[in-house]
């Protein structure tokens, strides 16, 4: 069932209620022109923002992709994705992801749907604990412990794989943003369960700064792509410096 059905059934509904409920008859009178006019706004932002980006940052952008077919369908397929987005902060993420698409360093890149079917399955909450918890490890252990990888099997480094605690991130987000505790502990679970961080192993088997059962994060190599297209590539990343900082998305 497409959304044109949805809307259709929900229009009819509400018109086959509000004959035997009359109050209800103020909802099912212009259901229809209320969607499309709704619709017509969210896009409208959206590509307004997209469109912002391209001349404040023309130098970074590759003309020669928005010229071709690629950019016209992810241009479609982003809108599709925002266009019954009610919150106007993804909304932004939807339109950054867009420019980002269209520069140089991306413009090739062969990822965009991925990133794009990632983008719309995060709030700005989850992408800011997302960046969070990369530039944490950026500063306080350097970027090529965020890179290592498969590779890392042939290496004969004795580096190890670094996490942010997960009692740390909680902690500066309850503290500091006013988030419920248990609210940032189901972010970070979802954010696991779509793949865009990583989780040390399961409780009470794993040693996180020497003490078993503490839960830790990373970013994956998708979390970091993902990033990428939000304008927070590795190049945007602190430098290590042993920064204690609680970074957040702005």
């Amino acid at each position: 069932m497409n959304k044109k059905d949805i809307s259709k059934i929900i229009e009819s509904t509400l018109i086959s209620v509000a004959s035997s409920f009359p109050v209800a008859a103020s909802l099912a009178t212009g259901w229809s022109e209320y969607k499309n006019h709704q619709q017509s706004l969210r896009i409208k932002d959206l590509l307004e923002r997209y469109v912002k980006n391209l001349q404040k940052f023309k130098n970074q952008v590759d003309e020669e992709y928005l010229k071709k077919e690629e950019a016209k369908k992810l241009i479609e397929q982003t809108v599709e994705k925002g266009k019954d987005e009610v919150k106007s902060e993804k909304r932004k993420l939807l339109s950054d992801f867009l420019f980002f698409s269209s520069t140089k360093s991306l413009s090739k890149d062969n990822d965009k749907e991925m990133i794009l079917y990632t983008i719309d399955k995060i709030s700005l909450l989850q992408a800011s604990l997302l960046l969070s918890i990369t530039k944490y490890l950026s500063s306080g252990y350097g970027k090529e412990n965020i890179l290592m990888g498969s590779d890392y099997y042939y290496s004969k480094a004795k580096d190890e794989f670094c996490y942010q605690p997960e009692w740390y991130i909680v902690h500066s987000y309850t503290n500091k943003k006013q988030h419920e505790k248990s609210h940032i502990e189901a972010c970070l679970d979802y954010l696991v369960s779509i793949g865009v961080i990583e989780t040390a192993s399961s409780r009470g088997f794993t040693t996180v700064w020497d003490k078993k059962g503490i839960k830790g994060y990373r970013p994956t190599k998708l979390g970091l792509k993902t990033l990428e297209y939000l304008g927070y590539g590795l190049d945007k990343l602190p430098d290590l410096d042993k920064s204690d900082k609680l970074w957040y998305l702005s």
